[in-house]
């Protein structure tokens, strides 16, 4: 199991700013479980920034992701693809379901 750090910090380092440069968006990308946690994902362009999200505090976001902590590991281990999380509801989308695969490519293809 990682820890929510661990998993941004992953996702940083996955980050393919090329396959973003037409994106402009934010995400809430909420982690469930044990060591999850609900941040602000904002893709500019080809950058990307995190920050803790907080209800009523944070800037509105367009897409929100919401996954259990182990099964994101699964992805992030390649032991499960996005799609197949997205596709069997392991993976849960609230707005544009176009919008959050543009998140494949994004982090996890390539």
């Amino acid at each position: 199991m990682l820890a929510q750090e661990t998993i941004i910090n992953e996702l940083k380092k996955r980050f393919k700013p090329e396959a973003a440069r037409d994106i402009t968006a934010n995400y809430l990308i909420n982690i469930k479980g044990a060591g999850g946690g609900a941040w602000l994902t904002k893709i500019d362009c080809g950058t990307l920034s995190f920050e803790p999200y907080q209800d009523g505090l944070s800037p509105a976001y367009d897409c929100k992701v919401s996954i259990d902590a182990e099964d994101l590991a699964m992805i992030i281990d390649g032991k499960m693809s996005a799609m197949t999380a997205a596709l069997s509801g392991v993976l849960s989308i609230e707005g544009e379901l176009g919008m959050a695969m543009k998140l494949v490519p994004v982090f996890f293809e390539g």
